[in-house]
Parts: C-alpha cells; structure tokens; sequence
C-alpha cells in the first residue's frame, strides 16, 4: 500500500527581494548551478552554504545521469553546463534555515 501526503505552504515571495532572507537564485541551468549542485551531492565535501533559500531548476534523474557523467570524466564543467541548457526543468524552492521555514504557513 502506499500512501501519498501531500502538503502546501503560502509564502511571501516579497522576502526574497527586501533583503530579509539570503537568497541564492539560479534562473536556469548553468554552470554556477551545475557546480552548486554537485558540491551539494557529494558526501565527502561536507559542503554547507549561507543562504536561507536556493532557487534553481530541479536536478532531475536526467541531469544526475548528466551529473555521474561529469564526475567518472566523461564529460567536462563546461560540456556539463552546455547539455543542462538544453534540459526543460522546472524550478524549485530550498527552504534550509529555521529563519526560511518561519515564513512558510502552511495551509
């Protein structure tokens, strides 16, 4: 049996702009992003960053095929960034301080 919860939440999408939360936003896929994402994966890095909320598309199974791909050398930062162009992702929203999630009402 499985069991689907799903869960919505309001927020003011004024505070990304006023200066109240630390914002990192990525407006499509480029090599900024791909390089965000890959220190976020891997586990040996320990990566942390400051902002309150990432925005940027979502790394699908498509672009972690694309991703395995640049780590075993096959591809190259910038091949890696050219073929996430062509990829049509949707965008996503990290919520990751307790500062961020204090925004979110949830409804």
């Amino acid at each position: 049996m499985v069991i689907l919860v799903i869960q919505e939440y309001e927020f003011n999408e004024e505070l990304l702009n006023n200066g109240e939360l630390k914002v990192l936003k990525f407006d499509k896929p480029c090599r900024e992003w791909a390089e965000f994402i890959l220190k976020n994966r891997n586990r040996d890095l320990n990566f942390t960053h400051e902002y309150d909320v990432v925005i940027g598309p979502i790394a699908n199974d498509g672009v972690a095929y694309l991703l395995g791909r640049y780590e075993e050398g096959t591809l190259t930062i910038d091949d890696l960034s050219r073929e996430l162009t062509y990829k049509d992702l949707n965008s996503q929203f990290f919520f990751g301080t307790q500062k961020s999630l204090q925004y979110l009402k949830r409804l």
